[in-house]
């Protein structure tokens, strides 16, 4: 499987980075020296990683010129990564002292100049669903009569690994489907849950193409599909505990589309790409205990006469707690630590060939593709370009 590296900066939230917008917008006017990065709170760069490494380049700007060499330190904050972890749910680590060079750390802006740039350089390696950040921060301004910006003088540039995996390309064949468990009842038990994956559909010319079927006895039924009786049949559907929900008829045949299906125990949502696209509040579970329950785990499992269209899907993450929106754009395009606790199953999908999709957190819950399900096998397929 081929794998490539990027590294995304992406600055925290207002409320994380941002002091006072007021107070930010007055000491630029009296000139300031920033990290240009900082200075919008929507902004993401990216920088990939070739085979020699990364180099992030970060540029030190001023508010306005100054007739004076300008020099500043740039540092590291740890303590950045707590922060941002807590406020975004996430699970960033400081980026290993080994895999970079600081040096010195020494940014001058020449006289008559506005900015400067100093480049950090990032050795490659395998982050293996890892995540890292690197938290950057102007220390102090060594040389210069001109003062930091304290609301954009720091900055995290958190480093993922992109997916270029290959994907297997599905359709229905007589009874069979992909089987999490075929011989065997799961019963499984959870309060919360979330389902996320990538799927394109060649088309969606027939009814009823189900991605995904707990077989839950009828109990805590969760079953999601492409198009319910009425065409055009281009919208995903969820049937469970006793209501379901749609989305609008939009969907395009040969598209990819990042799907996550989040229960929190009383509401239902669907994002679509990172974004949520609709909800609803089921009824009440049909269990006692509130639980819902996976007797088994099936995919396309319509068989030939309701998924003729062809599927193909990746990196399938069944997990026992609802994820966030921030979880859930931060691990849309790249891998996520298999080890992470509230795992259920991540099927990456990205065998290459075979007939088992291996559920790689260590669970055991392997999923079986039955005869003539994978027509075929896509490769070097990246979901960030």
């Amino acid at each position: 499987m081929k794998r490539n590296y990027i590294l995304a900066g992406i600055i925290a939230a207002a409320g994380f980075f941002l002091t006072a917008c007021n107070d930010a917008e007055y000491t630029i006017l009296d000139n300031s020296v920033y990290i240009a990065d900082a200075a919008s709170s929507a902004q993401s760069a990216n920088v990939s990683m070739e085979v020699a490494g990364a180099d992030v380049k970060i540029t030190v700007r001023l508010a306005k010129q100054v007739a004076t060499d300008v020099e500043v330190q740039i540092g590291l904050n740890a303590e950045l990564i707590d922060a941002y972890n807590q406020l975004n749910s996430t699970e960033y680590k400081l980026l290993p002292s080994d895999k970079y060079s600081l040096g010195d750390g020494k940014v001058v802006i020449p006289a008559g100049n506005i900015n400067a740039v100093y480049t950090v350089h990032i050795a490659p390696f395998d982050l293996e669903g890892n995540r890292y950040a690197l938290p950057v921060v102007l220390t102090n301004v060594i040389k210069g009569d001109i003062g930091k910006s304290d609301s954009q003088s720091q900055f995290i540039y958190l480093i993922a690994q992109p997916l270029i995996v290959s994907v297997p390309v599905m359709k229905g064949y007589n009874n069979e489907g992909v089987d999490v468990h075929p011989d065997q009842d799961w019963n499984l038990l959870v309060p919360t849950w979330s389902i996320e994956c990538w799927a394109r559909m060649s088309a969606y010319s027939k009814n009823n193409q189900a991605i995904f079927d707990n077989w839950g006895d009828g109990e805590t039924e969760v079953y999601i599909r492409f198009g319910d009786a009425n065409a055009p049949y281009n919208y995903l559907q969820i049937k469970t505990l006793g209501g379901q929900v749609q989305t609008a008829r939009d969907l395009v045949g040969g598209v990819w589309y990042h799907w996550a299906f989040v229960y929190n125990g009383t509401t239902l949502y669907i994002y679509r790409n990172g974004e949520l696209d609709v909800q609803f509040d089921p009824p009440a579970s049909a269990r006692a205990d509130g639980m819902v329950k996976f007797q088994r785990l099936k995919m396309i499992g319509s068989g030939a006469t309701y998924f003729p269209d062809q599927c193909a899907m990746s990196q399938v993450r069944f997990w026992k707690t609802p994820l966030t929106q921030t979880q859930i754009k931060n691990n849309m395009y790249y891998a996520v630590d298999a080890t992470n606790p509230n795992l259920i199953a991540y099927w990456p999908m990205d065998e290459g060939s075979g007939n088992v999709f291996r559920d790689i957190t260590g669970n055991g819950n392997d999923a079986q593709v039955g005869a003539n399900i994978i027509q075929t096998w896509e490769h070097n397929v990246r979901f960030d370009k």
